[in-house]
């Protein structure tokens, strides 16, 4: 029997997930966080066998938790959950040290199965043809990623901020480290090189 963490910002969104959770047989126990930061902290004196991470969250997303948590409990499995199945967010998840990628709307279908392979040392991840790994959004951080996205969704600095919890300076920096390494001007420059590589709709 085995303990999970589930790890999402929206309350809701953790109701959906902790009904579907309790039905399966190998899970013995669930807690929830609201966040990454939470997510890490709670694993100062606690311990679980498997964490459900969302990839999308305020303040630190599921990437970059996720890697944090891998390096401080390299143990501890981590299957990430997401809207979307580009192959730069898998590519990442996978260097974070994920064991998973799981679609939110194939949830129903593909949950359970993945969570009985990835606590029995498998990894889960969809399958990426090879040209779609040459990528050049691998050049930015996890961090860099996190704000390239909500840019490219039409989010401003000002709320990308609050959303981060981090300063409007420290988000104008990156905007300007991303649009350096990626060699872009305009905010249409972000929107379709986001579409282009299947990172939004």
């Amino acid at each position: 029997m085995s303990k999970l963490l589930l790890v999402d910002d929206h309350a809701i969104v953790r109701a959906g997930l902790r009904r579907l959770l309790e039905s399966i047989p190998c899970i013995s126990h669930i807690e929830e966080c609201a966040s990454g930061e939470a997510a890490y902290q709670y694993l100062f004196s606690n311990t679980v066998d498997i964490i459900l991470m969302d990839i999308s969250m305020p303040g630190k997303g599921g990437i970059e938790s996720t890697s944090l948590i891998k390096k401080r409990y390299p143990q501890t499995k981590v299957l990430i959950l997401s809207m979307h199945d580009s192959a730069v967010m898998i590519r990442k998840a996978k260097n974070a040290g994920a064991s998973g990628f799981v679609l939110k709307n194939e949830i129903s279908d593909n949950l359970l199965n993945a969570i009985q392979k990835v606590l029995e040392g498998e990894e889960v991840f969809p399958v990426i043809e090879a040209e779609e790994y040459i990528n050049i959004l691998e050049c930015l951080s996890g961090k860099e990623f996190e704000i390239f996205k909500s840019i490219a969704n039409g989010e401003n600095l000002h709320l990308i901020s609050d959303k981060m919890n981090m300063s409007y300076k420290t988000v104008a920096n990156y905007q300007t480290a991303i649009k350096k390494k990626l060699g872009i001007e305009s905010m249409l420059d972000f929107h379709a090189i986001a579409k282009q590589h299947h990172v939004i709709m």
